[in-house]
């Protein structure tokens, strides 16, 4: 079985990702699958990492999965749990068996993106200190394609029991 989970930034892929790796189950953070991803400019050619998020605005940079990539890398398990998120997310959902979106509390995802743990918060905040929520758009997506939902307040044992049923 092959499973996605999605969300905004914030709502803990990274740190469920982690929590099921130490249980020994076959989960990955997109972020940490070298080649899975990279930024790109309007004109679809790859750029550097943006140092701020107001440079990924301005330029109108998009952080994208590639598919083909993705395609080959989820050939190579038989069951896998992939937790990310990307700008063109939607054209990935059909090579996985079963999609579902991570939802937070405003709040809640506030205080942990505020977080002094949170790897590369610069990219969390705009010129003005402002922050910056990266997918925000996810949601309206999940519900037009009728994804279901998992509360992102939940343990990572308790995700973990509602997506591998």
């Amino acid at each position: 079985m092959k499973v996605l989970i999605f969300g905004p930034s914030g709502v803990g892929k990274t740190f469920i990702a982690n929590a099921w790796q130490q249980a020994g189950i076959n989960a990955f953070d997109a972020d940490q699958i070298e080649g899975l991803s990279n930024w790109y400019d309007r004109d679809r050619k790859k750029v550097t990492t943006p140092v701020s998020a107001d440079e990924a605005a301005q330029k109108q940079y998009a952080f994208l999965w590639s598919k083909k990539f993705l395609a080959t890398f989820l050939a190579g398990h038989q069951d896998v749990f992939m937790l990310g998120g990307s700008g063109n997310i939607a054209h990935v959902f059909e090579l996985f068996d079963r999609v579902f979106f991570l939802k937070i509390d405003p709040q809640l995802q506030r205080d942990r993106l505020l977080s002094p743990l949170r790897p590369m918060p610069y990219l969390d905040f705009d010129e003005q200190g402002e922050l910056v929520i990266w997918g925000s758009w996810f949601e309206e997506l999940a519900k037009e394609r009728h994804i279901p939902f998992i509360d992102a307040s939940l343990s990572p044992a308790a995700i973990y029991h509602i997506v591998s049923q």
